[in-house]
């Protein structure tokens, strides 16, 4: 999605018989798929049989094509179908090979299944998140399949420019394992630092007091105290200045040691008044802070709107939805969604068209389950 918004022309191949698995994960709206109309626009679709010779070989002919290759199997699949980097670079020798997996390319668990929730687990994430009570937590937002799509696309751009260098296609891996390792580089020096595992601290930061999700009158607010100057501006905003000079919150270190007086001292005035009161007021004292907003919410800020983060996406047969726009800034070559989300194999004629296919033979694909 992040390579066609900034323009490129992407072929999906899906299975047949109803096209990938996100399809069917909810909540739909008609035959739409919430989970495939977040990530799959401005895509073109064509589904294929890759059960059968002639899918792995139309894929084959495809790839020589094209100037990248993604795969993303479980690891050892893509060798089993004949559409490993050596199978497709015979086909198209400079072509950028992608592999994108679950626990990387290599090592004792390159073939085993994953899923984000399962690799939260495995690399510590779920282990320093949420409050540390009840079942451990994994983050609301899918972190690890987002991002590690989001270093695919920075590494397929990076091997697409050596390729305009050097003229030599290269091979570009990436892996939810390998994402999350990396998220954890904080967790992971603490860990080395102290000899203890960090454990989970709900909004907190084991660094900083306050920072943390706090309670008002109507809801709850998000602070953030990095230094002991902030920390004196939120004394004198609050009406509180002489907890600056309390000797259980004058510096960072202190205030960390005591971070559940200090926060029910503040939740006591912040209950006073609702969000929107105390946000004006934070604001005006330069502290980072705001509110804790639902999607709803998200949907209607006005800084969103300020900075036109939306786009309109049209569902056929559906009403159009909004979504989120690339989150970069280019001011020459604008990222901007290329169409809406394809039906399954939508454009499978037209693909195989442009990739040489003659009409008979697509219909004699198609007439043998090979194409839908």
């Amino acid at each position: 999605m992040i390579l066609s918004d900034l323009g490129a022309d992407i072929i999906k191949v899906e299975r047949t018989g109803g096209g990938e698995d996100g399809r069917a994960m909810g909540p739909h709206r008609g035959d739409w798929g919430a989970y495939f109309v977040a990530l799959n626009r401005g895509k073109r679709s064509i589904a294929l049989d890759l059960a059968k010779p002639e899918g792995r070989a139309a894929v084959l002919r495809l790839a020589s094509t094209c100037d990248v290759f993604l795969e993303n199997f479980r690891g050892g699949k893509a060798a089993a179908l004949g559409l490993d980097e050596a199978a497709i670079r015979a086909r198209k020798p400079d072509i950028i090979y992608a592999s994108l997996s679950a626990y990387g390319p290599s090592g004792p668990d390159y073939t085993k299944p994953g899923y984000d929730a399962v690799l939260q687990a495995r690399t510590g994430i779920m282990s320093v998140t949420g409050t540390g009570q009840g079942h451990p937590m994994r983050t609301g937002v899918s972190i690890l399949d987002v991002t590690t799509g989001t270093w695919m696309a920075l590494g397929i751009l990076a091997a697409l420019l050596e390729r305009r260098n050097s003229g030599q296609g290269q091979r570009v891996d990436a892996s939810l394992f390998q994402t999350g390792i990396l998220f954890m580089a904080y967790h992971l020096v603490y860990r080395q630092f102290t000899g203890v595992d960090p454990q989970p601290q709900g909004a907190r930061h084991k660094a900083f007091a306050p920072y943390g999700s706090l309670p008002t009158a109507d809801g709850q607010i998000m602070l953030g105290i990095s230094s002991d100057r902030q920390f004196q501006r939120l004394c004198t905003a609050l009406g509180h200045a002489e907890w600056a000079n309390d000797p259980r919150f004058r510096v960072n270190r202190d205030r960390v040691a005591n971070v559940e007086e200090l926060e029910n001292l503040i939740a006591t005035v912040l209950r006073t008044q609702p969000t929107p009161h105390w946000v004006a007021l934070l604001d005006e004292s330069d502290i980072a802070n705001d509110a804790i907003q639902s999607p709803g919410q998200v949907l209607n800020d006005p800084q969103a709107a300020a900075l036109d983060l939306f786009t309109q996406i049209n569902l056929t047969g559906e009403q159009p939805i909004v979504l989120p726009r690339l989150p970069i800034g280019l001011s020459l070559t604008p990222a901007a969604a290329q169409g809406p989300p394809p039906s399954t194999g939508e454009h499978g004629r037209s693909i195989l068209q442009e990739a040489g296919f003659s009409d008979a033979e697509i219909d004699q694909l198609i007439s043998a389950g090979v194409c839908a």
